[in-house]
């Protein structure tokens, strides 16, 4: 299980991906053991956070605020800032020139968050990934 609270004053921090939250936080997701250890492993090294985003896309999951602060408490919390959420703008862009597809702009600010911060990223979603030259990207072991 995820060591929580346990973290090391001179480690780096890891931004995690909501895809890799959920999957760890359901026992019957296709991907929950992956995550499970990505995670293990992971705590054990560095400072994991999360993104104000995250916490939003757990909200709209029709989970409860108190469940959803139990279950993340060892983790960092980094709210979106205006560096951020431009570098995710100008990638959105670059991804959907027409206006279609609105669905995927949350997975844009918390990877921009990732690339102004200059912080690893662990996520289960290896799309778009070329958009983010510039992150570290951690992937589950399949």
């Amino acid at each position: 299980m995820f060591r929580r609270g346990i973290i090391a004053k001179d480690t780096r921090m890891i931004l995690v991906d909501t895809s890799v939250i959920v999957a760890w936080l359901d026992a019957t997701h296709p991907w929950h053991r992956p995550c499970w250890q990505a995670i293990r492993r992971w705590a054990g090294k560095d400072s994991l956070a999360i993104s104000s985003v995250t916490y939003a896309e757990l909200a709209a999951g029709a989970r409860t605020k108190e469940g959803v602060d139990e279950e993340l408490s060892g983790f960092k919390r980094i709210d979106l800032d205006f560096d951020s959420a431009w570098r995710a703008g100008q990638a959105y862009r670059k991804f959907r020139p027409s206006k279609q597809d609105m669905r995927v702009l949350p997975d844009f600010f918390i990877r921009a968050q990732a690339a102004v911060l200059n912080l690893p990223h662990l996520t289960n979603d290896r799309r778009r990934l070329q958009f983010w030259p510039e992150v570290d990207f951690i992937l589950p072991e399949d």
